[in-house]
């Protein structure tokens, strides 16, 4: 049994577009090369971070997926109805398995 076999959920990797031309609005939008992708998607609790000496919190989910996805912290994840500011993103390992990738709800 492989890692792979746990990616269950499809999300989309969301990215802020600027204006290409007269009357385009900026917004974000599914880009092309990762319109679905597979992943596995879990809450998580406890993760909290000390901000100005006030407890905030850093993350709600956590994603793991293909290290060959591209995604970063520019970008915004999609699942089902819901919407996600990626947080952060790391090369489980550092050997180009799997990322595994903190995000906070919008």
């Amino acid at each position: 049994m492989s890692i792979e076999d746990y990616y269950t959920e499809s999300v989309s990797i969301m990215r802020y577009t600027t204006s290409t031309g007269w009357g385009d609005e900026p917004g974000w939008s599914t880009s092309s090369e990762a319109a679905a992708i597979s992943a596995s998607v879990n809450p998580i609790g406890g993760m909290e971070r000390y901000a100005q000496d006030r407890v905030t919190l850093f993350a709600d989910y956590k994603l793991h997926c293909s290290s060959t996805v591209d995604l970063d912290e520019n970008d915004r994840v999609k699942w089902g109805t819901k919407m996600f500011n990626v947080v952060f993103v790391k090369d489980t390992l550092n050997m180009g398995h799997h990322k595994s990738v903190l995000m906070k709800g919008v």
